[in-house]
């Protein structure tokens, strides 16, 4: 009689825990979850991608044109828009054929099987199969939301950095594919022949210089700067002429800053590539540096920011050097530590905002023009210079909410299921597990039964 009760007890238990599993699976079906267990999180839009997202307040129409057949790109694409799909009801998918549509392909002149077309409120961007990261997707909608595009003015003429040099060391390239791909546009200024700074400059930035800048150009980065202008300044350290350091920190003189052209060491290896390339972990707090705590960023061949700022000012120092740190005034071969050279720690980019009226005067400075260099940005390195060079730039133009959009790792693709797919699946976990679960319970307990 205790064996039969035992067994009884044993199959309701078995019975209950059984239909609890029943029940879970059924309530499972029924909705949809998912957790990014990648390291990157190459299926999570970042802050900026959802804000862009969840801003929008007209529906924006997403059209796949694909060509028939295996390898078209569409399983991708579609595994990208499902990201802002799940974050706004307002955007809008559908794919098309782009050999049988010739409707959408004329409306938005498309020229390539594949692209995505963006429309919002008739305003439209194309995403061809090469541009088709979160970063082009969340640049696009920037583009179709904002109303202004922000304009970069890049002085020229003091033979600083070009954004056409594209030595994958040295050059600059990647800094106006950054620009392009978020928004900007970008027009050159030579400062020598400008009585004042174009009221169109949204912000101007002043990358290096091999020559002083003259007076009148001071003048007119002053008077801009003094009417609520933005300004990115970089210099490096032991100038071929005092003066081309003197005349940048001319521009920074009205807010108590300078640059002290001396070369800084990093003898910290655990805070350094090499001891004339300072590393930075963390940071000041700004917006510039919202998504960047703790990845590291690298300065190389850099010089310090010097001076006590403006009352009226705030002042963050974005990256500094250690205590252990040293500042080599004059050239010099032998870079050990020597009697009269200065000792840290030292600021090597700040970031300056002063009223301005209605309107804040902003600067970023940097104190090395390598900061920037191809050799620090994708695809070349994975540090976080990208994001401290957009963010600066973005920040100067206002764009606070939106900094910034590092680019990520090949996307992991979601899987596909088809109905029967997803009934085979609830069948098996619903109906046919838990079946045998049960079936294997009646039987040890039939057996114990007989045995009793």
């Amino acid at each position: 009689m205790k064996r039969i009760r035992s067994g009884f007890v044993s199959l309701l238990v078995t019975a209950s825990v059984l239909g609890a599993l029943v029940a879970l699976n059924v309530i499972a079906s029924r909705g949809a979850q998912a957790w990014d267990l990648t390291r990157s999180g190459i299926n999570t839009l970042s802050p900026q991608s959802v804000l862009s997202a969840k801003r929008l307040s007209a529906d924006l129409q997403v059209i796949g044109l694909y060509r028939a057949g295996a390898g078209n790109g569409q399983t991708e694409a579609e595994s990208l828009v499902g990201l802002y799909q799940a974050q706004s009801a307002h955007v809008v998918y559908r794919a098309e054929n782009y050999d049988t549509d010739v409707a959408d392909v004329r409306k938005y002149a498309v020229k390539e099987p594949g692209t995505l077309v963006l429309d919002l409120r008739g305003r439209t961007q194309l995403l061809s199969p090469a541009l088709q990261t979160e970063q082009d997707f969340t640049s696009a909608l920037i583009k179709l939301e904002s109303n202004h595009v922000p304009v970069v003015c890049w002085a020229i003429g003091a033979g600083g950095r070009s954004l056409t040099e594209t030595n994958q060391s040295s050059g600059y390239s990647g800094v106006a594919d950054i620009l392009a791909r978020n928004n900007f546009a970008i027009k050159e200024v030579l400062l020598s022949e400008v009585p004042s700074i174009p009221s169109e400059c949204d912000e101007v930035a002043l990358v290096g210089s091999t020559v002083a800048l003259p007076a009148p150009a001071v003048g007119a980065l002053d008077a801009y700067l003094e009417a609520g202008g933005g300004l990115l300044i970089a210099a490096d350290p032991w100038a071929a002429q005092p003066a081309v350091t003197q005349s940048l920190s001319d521009v920074l003189k009205p807010y108590g800053l300078a640059f002290s052209g001396a070369l800084v060491v990093e003898p910290d290896a655990s805070r350094a590539f090499d001891a004339l390339t300072p590393a930075v972990f963390a940071y000041g707090t700004s917006p510039i540096t919202r998504d960047i705590q703790g990845v590291v960023s690298f300065f190389p061949q850099t010089t310090a920011i010097v001076g006590t700022p403006d009352a009226a000012a705030a002042v963050v120092a974005i990256g500094t050097t250690t205590s252990r740190s040293y500042a080599i005034t004059a050239p010099r071969q032998a870079l050990q530590k020597q009697t009269g050279d200065a000792a840290g720690p030292f600021t090597i980019m700040e970031a300056l905002e002063r009223p301005s009226g209605d309107r804040k005067t902003r600067i970023v400075i940097v104190g090395t023009t390598a900061f920037a260099e191809n050799r620090v940005l994708p695809p070349n390195s994975s540090d976080a210079n990208l994001e401290l060079a957009l963010g600066s730039f973005q920040w100067l133009a206002g764009q606070d909410s939106l900094i910034s959009l590092p680019p990520k790792s090949g996307r992991a693709l979601s899987l596909a299921l088809t109905q029967q797919d997803q009934s085979t699946i609830i069948f098996i976990t619903v109906l046919l597990l838990p079946g045998l679960m049960a079936l294997g319970g009646v039987m040890v307990w039939w057996r114990r039964r007989v045995a009793g």
